[in-house]
């Protein structure tokens, strides 16, 4: 009856009181609370401090660790023990807490000398639960990396639970689900064995736990919407859940394969319902196979089925083996992801193979998400000539902030609450230029950037998106250009006034009666349309024929 009281108090305050961040988030924050203050009462939880639960932060791999030890009721064997490890970077104060994990058999590191300073994952925490309840990944039961089926199976992944980004909220959601669970091969709960080793009473736990609070909790089990914008440095990739759905916009360059793997990994991903390539440049397609490496999909869509590179090669390769093959999409055809409904708004809106991106726009309840690629001017007016509706709550800048991109005419269209530039710290490129981040301040957009912020994951509860970063950067920071000044904060005219060769090996313009232009080999050429100033900026300089 306590139980029951303390929960109907729990969904009443969480009414009146819950921050609109927290709601937004799709997170009960009291109601979490509440679970750890009954994990806390049976000693098997602790906080930051005595007030302070801390639960909306991401746990390290180590507080992770040493909450696991405090729910399995071990905390003072780790303590009193003399425990080992081979891991140089764990703190003193750690020691003996890695060390039992170790010597028990619960933790390996991530390699034989690196136990891991990082935030910790989803499946690293399920991972360490079904150990401890005698699971082995050693033995096939499971993989370290995609532990979410047999975590699912047993019990110890509860819907509630958020799998990206993982919280210390999402540690005690799992952790409570665990001790109702059976320990492998026996009949005896995680619970039990903790009652029978003196850990608890019987009476303490019939005052405290409630298996169904799990199933009842107030967020878990509804619709999930997140974009989780992936730092690939000076490339693009997105990855969007909705309901347990998901679709992979981009992968960046080829050396971003395993950080794309990593990312479905410990997000828990056995599926992709789509992927997009948004056009055929290595930084948006040459990551993707490591997707492909990692799981299936039922569709992939690309502006184009071939193109005349190595990158480009190993995409359409894996795609035919894993993604059903490349199917080129048109202006209007829409596709489902769970409750939201994805929109083809451009394809092939240009001769450039930037303007030839998918643009895209993802509906979830009153939110909206356009994702751009790399389309530029071209592409930008063919959609605004067609009318198509551009709105959107959240913008993906197109060409990483390029001033080639985001002009004045397409940025009042889509009007955007919010704006996220994929890029690299330091590029050569200069993105993002001054100009484009003065449009997006003049069109009162919130900025959000890669290149200073890491990771973003936006989430929607179908009326309003809030974002966590992986670093922090002020508004101040985010908005000052890498280009130095564009042709909008000098107030010239930016012309439009050629058409230039590239070579795309040796990052040098010709204009197109330049007679090197003739000898640069099909696989290196490439054709732009726009200024000598833009190109510049893109990185390239005018070949010794063509200078002024």
């Amino acid at each position: 009856m306590k139980k029951v009281i303390a929960m109907l108090l729990c969904l009443i305050l969480c009414v009146s009181v819950v921050p609109v961040g927290a709601a937004a988030a799709g997170r009960d924050t009291a109601y979490e609370e509440t679970l750890a203050a009954d994990l806390k009462t049976l000693g098997l939880f602790q906080g930051v401090s005595d007030t302070d639960f801390a639960l909306g932060r991401a746990p390290t791999r180590t507080e992770a660790l040493i909450m696991l030890i405090r729910v399995l009721g071990k905390e003072s064997d780790a303590l009193k023990g003399t425990w080992s490890h081979p891991f140089t970077d764990v703190a003193s104060w750690a020691d003996n807490y890695v060390g039992y994990a170790y010597e028990t058999g619960l933790t390996t590191g991530v390699s034989g000398t690196k136990f891991g300073t990082g935030t910790a994952s989803a499946a690293m925490y399920l991972t360490f639960v079904l150990r401890a309840l005698g699971y082995s990944d050693q033995s096939g039961d499971f993989t370290w990396d995609s532990p979410f089926s047999l975590a699912r199976q047993v019990g110890i992944l509860p819907d509630c639970v958020q799998t990206n980004p993982f919280l210390r909220a999402d540690v005690v959601l799992v952790s409570y689900g665990a001790l109702s669970v059976r320990l492998k091969n026996s009949a005896q709960t995680l619970a039990q064995k903790l009652m029978a080793e003196g850990v608890f009473t019987q009476a303490a736990f019939d005052a405290c736990y409630d298996r169904s609070a799990l199933d009842n909790y107030p967020s878990g089990g509804g619709s999930t919407f997140s974009v989780h914008f992936i730092d690939v440095g000076q490339a693009d990739s997105a990855l969007v859940e909705c309901d347990g759905r998901y679709m992979l916009i981009d992968g960046g360059n080829k050396a971003d394969s395993s950080r794309i793997y990593s990312v479905l990994q410990s997000t828990g991903v056995e599926k992709l319902d789509i992927v997009v390539g948004t056009h055929a440049h290595e930084d948006h397609i040459g990551g993707l196979p490591g997707a492909f490496s990692y799981t299936t999909a039922d569709v992939t869509l690309c502006p184009v089925t071939y193109y005349n590179s190595d990158a480009f090669g190993d995409f359409a390769r894996y795609a035919q083996a894993k993604g059903g093959g490349i199917t080129v999409p048109s202006v209007g055809d829409t596709y489902s992801l769970g409750s939201a409904e994805v929109t083809i708004l451009g394809v092939n809106g240009g001769s450039d193979t930037n303007d030839t991106s998918i643009v895209l726009k993802v509906q979830y309840g009153q939110t909206s998400f356009l994702f751009t690629g790399d389309a530029e001017r071209e592409a930008e007016q063919t959609m605004l000539s067609r009318g198509a509706d551009l709105s959107a709550t959240v913008l993906k800048v197109g060409h990483h902030g390029s001033d080639t991109s985001t002009t004045y005419p397409f940025l009042r269209e889509v009007m955007p609450q919010y704006a996220v530039i994929s890029v690299g710290a330091g590029n050569s490129y200069g993105h993002p230029t001054a100009g484009a981040l003065s449009r997006l301040r003049d069109a009162g957009a919130t900025v959000f950037r890669t290149d200073l912020q890491g990771d973003i994951v936006a989430v929607s509860d179908g009326k309003t998106v809030t974002f966590t970063t992986r670093k922090q950067a002020s508004q101040e920071e985010i908005l000052q250009g890498a280009g130095g000044t564009s042709s909008s904060d000098s107030g010239q005219k930016d012309p439009i006034s050629a058409t230039y060769v590239l070579n795309t090996n040796t990052m040098k313009f010709h204009y197109a009666s330049c007679s090197s232009a003739q000898k640069i080999s099909d696989k290196n050429k490439g054709y732009y349309t726009g200024s000598r100033t833009e190109l510049i900026q893109m990185g390239y300089s005018p070949c010794g024929i063509c200078k002024p």
